[in-house]
């Protein structure tokens, strides 16, 4: 893996790319969750990397700004802004391989990519969305909390502490400022696949569901037993494999 960065609005997104982006070579671009890294909640986009790899495409991955190695802070982010990195993620892949790219996403990442999909369908190949964390927005204007965690000590303190993380309330009064992260996604049109766990215990299997229906050329698969994290080695098997078949890089008749 090579060390790779992007630039947005004078901040660098640092990240990795496996294998060489050409002209013609099916290339994936993997978009990580809420909190996350490049790399994967325990090496998901890593394991994911290297199987597409061993099937001759490209990979890359970045750390979003305030992310793993980005610049940024994690208190500063917003939905809309890491909507306009993912584009620029996209666009610059598509520009190095002259066509179109496979969107890889997982939890919030998924949400963000299906947005910004949207706004460069034509660039966009086909769009996997694994445990598509739409329940945001409920979570935080409806039940004014994070992942189970209440929001009232974030409006004393200034923050929200994920984890050690400090999350500001720039992320929070976007969406209690009625955010739609539904709004338009279904000016992508082309193939999607959306995969989704029965026992996820943080986004309930109706988000994935509801992606399902929302765009136009969407499959929607629930996986018995899978959780958010897809926390076990034989569903990340059955994620690297579903995602083989949904892109074309194997034939799955």
């Amino acid at each position: 893996m090579q060390p790779i960065s992007l630039d947005h609005h004078g901040h660098t997104l640092r990240g990795w790319q496996l294998g060489s982006v050409g002209r013609g070579r099916p290339t994936a671009l993997l978009v990580h969750g809420f909190g996350s890294t490049d790399t994967g909640g325990q090496q998901l986009f890593v394991q994911t990397a290297r199987r597409l790899a061993d099937h001759g495409a490209a990979v890359r991955s970045y750390s979003r700004l305030g992310h793993g190695t980005s610049d940024g802070d994690f208190a500063d982010i917003t939905i809309s802004d890491e909507v306009e990195q993912v584009v620029a993620m996209i666009r610059a892949l598509a520009a190095d391989t002259a066509g179109p790219v496979h969107v890889v996403a997982h939890s919030l990442g998924a949400v963000e990519s299906a947005l910004a999909a949207a706004r460069v369908p034509e660039l966009v190949a086909t769009l996997t969305l694994w445990s598509p964390a739409g329940v945001v927005v409920d979570d935080i204007a409806v039940e004014d909390e994070i992942q189970g965690q209440p929001l009232a000590p974030a409006r004393t303190h200034g923050y929200f502490d994920f984890g050690g993380m400090a999350l500001g309330m720039p992320f929070i009064d976007e969406v209690t400022a009625g955010l739609d992260v539904y709004a338009g996604i279904d000016r992508y049109t082309g193939p999607a696949d959306v995969l989704h766990g029965t026992a996820d215990q943080i986004v309930p299997l109706s988000y994935g569901e509801r992606y399902g229906r929302e765009l136009p050329g969407a499959t929607f698969t629930p996986v018995e037993d899978a959780d958010h994290g897809w926390s076990s080695v034989p569903l990340r098997h059955l994620l690297t494999e579903r995602l083989l078949t949904s892109t074309g890089l194997v034939d799955g008749s």
